[in-house]
């Protein structure tokens, strides 16, 4: 794809939102530039954003400590095959929650990453109860059931009926060990994603199906420089075939 340039060397003819949440390697990249040509012109002002408004891609954040109950019994992610350790095998989810300000509401996002596409999804539940897990996993698995394999989970009591959801789907289900997050990498590097379109002080109870959609499209057709500038959906959908 070539630049198109206005009178000010600004970029035209793009969806500017989109641009927003990509890096400048990412923007570089699509519009067949270099990097530095897309530093220079964020140092100058010739996009209509700043460096600072893109979100931030290289530091690590660090969860708050939690106090929800725990339990212990279920596969070790030490037992999951090596080829969904390496992404060489499709299907293969990781699941989490973002959740609404503690102030707010009880309310949560339910987010579901592909290990080996990238692909994000997810649906709101009222709460992180076993219940609402199951009827958020219940969405998940009519939109997706033929390319779900195994799901990969903390030791949080709302997966606490993990042999029903193996039961009921044939799907095996796979714990982290405790306070581990960097074992659901992409459930975390993704989960910041979301947060650029909703804050920690968000009230999720308010947030619509529609905005949540809007979201995961943004990120979802975002070019990943780990596919080769192809996007999650790209590679999603030549995996499903």
């Amino acid at each position: 794809m070539r630049s198109s340039f206005d009178a000010d060397g600004s970029i035209s003819d793009f969806n500017y939102q989109s641009l927003t949440i990509w890096s400048p390697e990412t923007i570089a990249a699509a519009y067949n530039l270099s990097t530095a040509s897309i530093y220079n012109w964020l140092n100058r002002g010739w996009l209509p954003f700043k460096l600072t408004d893109l979100p931030n891609r290289n530091v690590r954040q660090h969860r708050v400590s939690e106090n929800r109950g725990k339990f212990t019994s279920g596969t070790s992610i030490e037992q999951r095959p090596t080829t969904v350790n390496q992404r060489l095998a499709f299907g293969h989810w990781e699941v989490d929650t973002v959740l609404s300000s503690r102030s707010e509401s009880r309310s949560c996002l339910v987010t579901f990453v592909e290990r080996k596409t990238r692909l994000l999804w997810a649906t709101k539940a009222p709460n992180r109860t076993a219940k609402a897990l199951n009827t958020a996993f219940g969405k998940f698995m009519g939109a997706f059931g033929p390319q779900v394999k195994s799901i990969t989970v903390d030791h949080g009591k709302e997966f606490a009926n993990y042999q029903a959801l193996e039961q009921d789907y044939q799907i095996k289900v796979y714990f982290c060990h405790p306070y581990s997050p960097w074992e659901r990498g992409s459930n975390e590097y993704f989960n910041r994603r979301l947060r650029w379109f909703f804050p920690k002080k968000t009230n999720f109870s308010q947030v619509t199906t529609d905005e949540i959609l809007a979201a995961l499209e943004l990120i979802n057709q975002r070019p990943l420089k780990i596919h080769h500038q192809q996007t999650a959906i790209e590679r999603f959908r030549a995996c499903s075939d």
